[in-house]
């Protein structure tokens, strides 16, 4: 096995963790960020994170896993990206610990004002970590200021330019969409019709944000439109919008499952076009191309590569495995009990 074929190998790995992480993870998000408006009173406040609530720490492991790999595989890329971002990846750790925090301390006191306010806590920290890991990911598609050491020097502000927040839109509405679809699956009567509603108005919303994203990029990520995969390259956002048109669909239909199916099928397609945008590069670099990191100048040696390869390989069907028996466990409607949240 030659160390270019592993590079490339590990740069297709880390997108298919992501593409976990944003399956599994990004619908836990969703239904986060919509406790606050789609549930009505205490009950269906706690089917909504009920529905969730078994799963949702065992998806972070997609998380960790991610992180884990970037640091092993491609340690430069860690290091370029979150001390440059750093500000902006604690502000996300922070969302992430008081989300954990909040599913836990909702339900030990019975006292309205206390239960309002940690929903509250669960409602912006899902709405916060889809917006910011959006934004995140559509910097790094534009380009960091990285120098010829591959320190980014980029202020926590200077992150919010009107490029990275189209792409923090993108993210939002899709995990809201995500949501919702996986909503449906998971409840009944009347909070199911809101979930429905809620899932084909951010569905439009995904479409509306992707064309403005995709309209805006030769202005702001001209290199975007220079892929390396030619017309495969330019075919692939095309899988986002007909994964929504799909959900907007489904929603519409009696189908508890076709619509998150369709949500995946967008999620897809998103992971996908933002590795086809980057590839060869993984942080493209605004002062200079040559100050790029690349998958070929910016991976571990060739040993490391082939070490964590085959952790990879028994590792990683194992969370696969863990996660089909949860799913399967758990998959039923939400039905409250004494052990519910």
């Amino acid at each position: 096995m030659s160390f270019q074929f592993l590079q490339v190998l590990w740069f297709i790995l880390i997108a298919v963790i992501i593409l976990g992480w944003s399956t599994m993870d990004g619908f836990d998000y969703g239904v986060g960020g919509l406790l606050a408006f789609i549930a009505k009173d205490d009950r269906e406040k706690k089917i909504v994170i009920n529905s969730i609530g078994p799963i949702w720490d065992g998806n972070q492991v997609w998380l960790i896993l991610g992180g884990g790999a970037i640091f092993a595989a491609f340690p430069q890329v860690y290091a370029s990206v979150f001390s440059g971002f750093y500000l902006a990846m604690m502000l996300v750790v922070w969302l992430i610990i008081f989300r954990a925090v909040s599913f836990e301390f909702r339900s030990r006191v019975e006292d309205e004002s206390w239960k309002k306010r940690w929903e509250i806590v669960i409602t912006i920290t899902g709405l916060g970590i889809g917006l910011l890991l959006g934004v995140a990911l559509a910097n790094v598609l534009r380009g960091i200021p990285l120098n010829k050491e591959h320190v980014d020097f980029e202020s926590l502000f200077g992150l919010l330019n009107i490029f990275a927040i189209v792409g923090g839109l993108i993210s939002l509405s899709m995990f809201l969409m995500h949501g919702s679809a996986y909503l449906v699956m998971k409840t009944e009567g009347e909070l199911q019709k809101r979930a429905r509603n809620y899932g084909t108005k951010f569905a439009y919303a995904y479409i509306i944000v992707t064309l403005i994203f995709l309209l805006i990029s030769p202005i702001f990520a001209p290199r975007l439109l220079n892929n390396d995969l030619g017309i495969l390259g330019d075919l692939v956002p095309a899988i986002m919008l007909i994964g929504a048109i799909g959900v907007i669909l489904a929603m519409k239909s009696n189908s508890d499952t076709k619509p998150f199916m369709f949500s995946v099928l967008s999620i897809v397609g998103t992971i996908a076009s933002v590795a086809v945008g980057l590839f060869p590069d993984i942080v493209p670099s605004t002062i200079k191309s040559s100050y790029s990191l690349t998958l070929f100048n910016s991976s571990s040696n060739e040993l490391t590569l082939e070490v964590m390869l085959i952790a990879t390989l028994i590792g990683l069907p194992l969370v696969i495995l863990y996660s089909i028996y949860a799913y399967k466990k758990f998959g039923l409607k939400v039905k409250l009990d004494e052990d519910s949240y």
